[in-house]
């Protein structure tokens, strides 16, 4: 019985999988590195080789939502090796312990690898590098069998690398990493539904002994590193020879419920944002006109106006007979001036005319008995001096750009 479990351990240790089923995930895991958020059960697979020091194991899982696919990749190393020494973008990252994950995701690549297609590198350091099948240029070349160039700098996505030991420690034992990853479907060029199928592969790269491996020509043999895909195969990027993976499940109807209140509350959120945006646009265009009122009171006031002598003296008399209708030539008697040298002398001052200064001082007394709101439009135009209302009216408006009635509701806001 003993020895029968141990054959099933061995053989469980040792199959590749045909179909890899990738579970919806109703809580997405966090990108930390940390494998405790990962329920469902691992994929287990075991290395099989005798150039390395000893053999890694490694437990692989994946799983999707609307957004993201994810990846988790636990590998047991007792030689933890960076031998490339090198950065995100660089090819040989493939020399230090990594994993490799190849995807197609069309399911349509047979022999070689089509723009549709990457490779992605991820090592235990942090590095990634990104490939992407079917370079136009390398796919006439005969003799290389992967044709394919990085797109690190243009791909976007979410990892998180942990080790347990010390890097290019000879000496020691070490426990290990885990590599985990999310990508956004968009990168990918993948809509994720029930069902939706396309082909992967899983490569573990696995360098037990540190050495300086820049020196070394491309087909050198670099001692104690091997590399193997779950497939057991070590001829990888070749997507004939892939897993299908399947996407299975979809979200709870607690979820689907949350998903679409979300959406609901978005669209409240942003119809509530242009209805805001909408009063506040409209309060400060009030405001404005409330602003453009107050100043004009002020104007009325007389703070902002700085009279000479001359000019004075005349609003004086103009105040003083405010009931009667003043004409240029009783104001220029009143001056002891001539019509004439009046008409010139507010024509060099201010530009105007006697008659214009005279409506002017009516008009800014008539718009500060409407912010009193004492007396009617009639009898204020009665007050000034004007036997006609309706004629006041129009006079008020064409100053101050409103009408008596719109003038004295927004002066009185305000």
């Amino acid at each position: 019985m003993k020895n029968a479990l141990i054959i099933l351990l061995f053989l469980f240790s040792n199959q590749s999988f045909s179909q890899i089923k990738i579970l919806y995930k109703d809580s997405p895991p966090k990108i930390d590195g940390d494998i405790s958020d990962w329920k469902s059960a691992f994929y287990f697979f075991k290395q099989t080789s005798t150039s390395v020091k000893s053999s890694n194991t490694l437990r692989y899982n994946f799983g999707f939502d609307e957004e993201h696919l994810f990846g988790v990749f636990k590998v047991s190393d007792k030689h933890l090796s960076d031998l490339a020494k090198d950065k995100s973008g660089s090819p040989r990252i493939t020399f230090n312990d990594a994993i490799e994950f190849y995807i197609d995701t069309q399911n349509n690549s047979q022999k070689l690898m089509e723009d549709d297609d990457f490779q992605l590198i991820i090592d235990l350091m942090g590095n990634l590098t990104v490939f992407r099948g079917g370079d136009k240029y390398l796919i006439k070349v005969e003799e290389y069998k992967v044709p394919k160039d990085t797109v690190t700098n243009h791909f976007v996505m979410d990892y998180a690398t942990k080790y347990e030991g010390t890097i290019n420690n000879n000496a020691d034992l070490d426990s290990g990493y885990v590599i985990e990853f999310q990508i956004a479907w968009a990168a990918l060029g993948i809509r994720s539904k029930p069902n939706e199928s396309f082909k992967i592969d899983v490569c573990l790269n696995d360098a037990d002994e540190f050495l300086d491996i820049r020196p070394l020509t491309e087909d050198a043999i670099i001692p104690n590193y091997f590399f193997q895909s779950i497939n057991r195969g070590s001829d990888f990027g070749f997507p004939n020879k892939w897993t299908n993976a399947t996407l299975v499940g979809e979200a709870s109807a607690w979820k689907k419920a949350k998903i679409l209140i979300g959406h609901w509350l978005w669209i409240i959120a942003i119809s509530a944002l242009i209805v805001s945006t909408w009063l506040i646009v409209s309060y400060l265009r009030k405001e404005k006109e409330i602003i453009t009122i107050k100043e004009k009171i002020f104007q009325v006031v007389g703070v902002k106006e700085n009279l000479d002598a001359f000019q004075a003296k005349c609003r004086e008399f103009i105040l003083e007979n405010l009931e009667k209708d003043i004409s240029p030539s009783n104001l220029a008697e009143n001056l002891n001036v001539s019509l004439r040298q009046l008409q010139r002398q507010f024509k060099e001052e201010t530009d105007a005319t006697p008659t214009d200064f005279i409506r002017k001082i009516k008009l800014e007394e008539a718009a500060k008995l409407l912010v009193e709101g004492k007396q009617t439009i009639a009898e204020i135009a009665y007050s000034i001096g004007f036997s006609d209302p309706a004629y006041f009216s129009r006079i008020f408006k064409k100053h101050f750009n409103k009408t008596p009635t719109n003038f004295q509701e927004n002066a009185q806001k305000a």
